[in-house]
């Protein structure tokens, strides 16, 4: 009785912490983070709605939702869930895609209402296909998984995902309407509809003139008065609010809509919306691009919380992410969100405000649950093109990787070329191919670091009568090192011991014997993690080949499981030592 309890509070952590919340010491502090928290999500959810193709409502949900179920599963105390720039562009391009698919499908004639209808469900069955894949990688223990993306491939990713997030918000920030690109490349199409807009004197100069004065107070507002304001506070100052609250006054106190045609937000419903099962038909049209969202966040959201975890002392278990995450897109799939992971800054935040437990997420709620019932519909006059200025400004931390291009290449060449294959491969094709491209590209520069490794002299012994050297080689013997391998120990050989071979049969052999000087190479195997049979069949072939000069090769301390497997070979025994 008491492992199956031990088994259901593992897989509910709240039940593990909540009972010893200590509430005169935590609550304040849950309160402060999650108060400040829930002000940030408002812009942001509204903001990164139009990553994913769907009204700024969308994004309060997503908002809401998903931090409430995380709180019972998830084993973070500080990741705040919700919209992420990377997870939200994905979401999007896969919605724009299916989306179409099915408009085509079911004729032309389709209202406006009805085309965001099937929109939205395609989202919600995405996020339920997402939710399932990682609820069935958490049961197969597959987290080993995110260790095969590196943090270059993560970093060439998400800055190649942040150029297709600035390109999105391009026309909105000129102020002109164009038509929504899928497929590799679709970013070269974009800049073409933009260059073609510009030329043709289409750009909404109100838009773009507000837009410039946005980026530049928002830039000049978080990242050069916040670093003089954090000494004196540790609660971050909202200027993404402050500046939807102006925008919002401004905008009706000028009409820009109706005078300037300045595009606006619109009418915002109120309450929560009603829940639905998602469409299970489409998985079939989205599992590729779930899969890839699947990883994706639990990669980011793992990734995140352990820094956080390691600076409060307090571990994460990834395993038990993969149900979180997996439950959280399951149940919000009932409602009109999209696929949520953590945010780097947002988290930050969290942290910085002094949260302690994720009961934070509650007042978070509170404030996201007073915004859809009273103050969505006072921000129907909020020009969207200042929901734009807020994704453009926040990416600034994404683009601050593009360095890596200087720093990697005098570091590694290696992790150089993973980075800048992923990165372009991602801008140039899409976000999905992208990230695919730079797992095999990183797998394959993995398997030839391992192939490109060669042996090494590590001691050279003489002694009367005999002539010993000991070699040593750091990496797996697999198939495709074995060539190199071989003809590495061989040069060895021949720098330190010539030539010289056994008498070929027929061969004259001299009536008075010389004294021969006993020559051995060792193989030291201390750094062989692992063999296969044709690395053990290249050991037989090199005893071969050394024994016909006059050579003996033996091999030392190789591991449990490498010396099990070559005991395993036939012919294997007289090599040890």
């Amino acid at each position: 009785m008491k492992k199956g309890t031990s088994g259901w509070r593992d897989f509910i952590p709240i039940t593990k912490w909540l009972p010893s919340y200590d509430v005169k010491q935590n609550l304040i502090n849950d309160i402060i983070g999650g108060v400040t928290v829930g002000i940030l999500h408002v812009p942001q959810g509204m903001a990164y709605a139009s990553l994913v193709g769907l009204k700024p409502v969308y994004g309060l949900y997503t908002s809401l939702f998903p931090s409430l179920i995380y709180m019972f599963f998830g084993t973070s105390r500080h990741v705040s869930l919700g919209v992420f720039a990377v997870v939200s562009l994905m979401s999007g391009s896969c919605n724009l895609r299916v989306t179409q698919e099915l408009v085509a499908q079911n004729g032309t004639n389709l209202t406006k209402s009805e085309i965001e209808g099937i929109s939205v469900d395609v989202v919600k069955s995405l996020g339920l296909a997402i939710g399932m894949i990682q609820i069935i990688m958490g049961l197969i223990k597959a987290n080993y998984l995110i260790s095969y993306l590196s943090d270059q491939i993560i970093l060439g990713f998400t800055t190649g995902a942040a150029v297709h997030v600035l390109t999105a918000q391009l026309n909105k920030i000129l102020g002109v309407a164009l038509p929504r690109h899928t497929g590799m490349g679709k970013l070269f199409f974009i800049y073409r509809d933009l260059l073609n807009s510009i030329l043709d004197d289409k750009v909404n100069k109100v838009t773009l003139a507000a837009s410039i004065a946005a980026i530049v107070i928002l830039y000049i507002a978080k990242y050069h008065l916040t670093p003089a304001l954090c000494a004196k506070t540790r609660i971050p100052i909202p200027y993404d609010l402050f500046l939807i609250v102006v925008g919002t006054a401004v905008s009706s106190y000028f009409a820009i809509n109706s005078n300037y045609h300045v595009k606006i937000v619109g009418h915002t419903p109120t309450g929560f919306p009603s829940p639905a099962l998602p469409d299970v038909s489409i998985f079939g049209k989205i599992v590729g691009d779930a899969l890839a969202i699947a990883i994706v966040s639990v990669v980011v959201t793992v990734s995140m919380g352990k820094v956080i975890a390691k600076k409060h002392d307090y571990v994460i278990d990834v395993r038990q992410e993969f149900f979180a995450l997996g439950i959280v897109a399951s149940f919000c799939s009932m409602f009109p969100c999209w696929p949520a992971s953590t945010a780097l800054a947002r988290t930050l935040i969290n942290d910085n405000a002094g949260t302690k437990t994720q009961i934070s997420a509650i007042f978070a709620a509170m404030v996201l649950t007073l915004v859809l019932f009273f103050i969505g519909p006072l921000l129907e006059n909020l020009p969207t093109c200042f929901l734009s200025c807020i994704v453009i400004v926040a990416l600034r931390g994404m683009f601050l990787h593009l360095t890596n291009f200087w720093t990697l290449w005098r570091i590694s060449k290696y992790d150089w070329a993973i980075f800048s294959i992923t990165f372009l491969s991602t801008v140039c094709l899409d976000v999905v191919p992208g990230l695919f491209i730079g797992a095999v590209a990183a797998l394959l520069f993995s398997v030839l670091r391992i192939q490109r490794s060669s042996p090494t002299l590590l001691e050279d012994e003489e002694e009367s009568g005999q002539k010993t050297c000991v070699v040593f080689y750091a990496s797996s013997l697999f198939y495709f090192s074995c060539e190199r391998f071989e003809k590495k120990i061989q040069k060895i050989v021949d720098r330190k011991f010539g030539t010289e071979s056994k008498p070929a049969e027929g061969e004259d052999i001299p009536m008075i014997p010389e004294k021969i000087q006993e020559k051995t190479v060792i193989f030291d195997m201390k750094g062989v993690s692992n063999i296969d049979l044709s690395g053990a069949n290249t050991l037989l072939k090199i005893g071969q080949e050394l024994n016909s000069k006059n050579v003996t090769f033996k091999v030392r301390n190789p591991n449990d499981s490498v010396s099990s497997f070559l005991h395993g070979v036939p012919n294997t025994d007289h090599l040890f030592e």
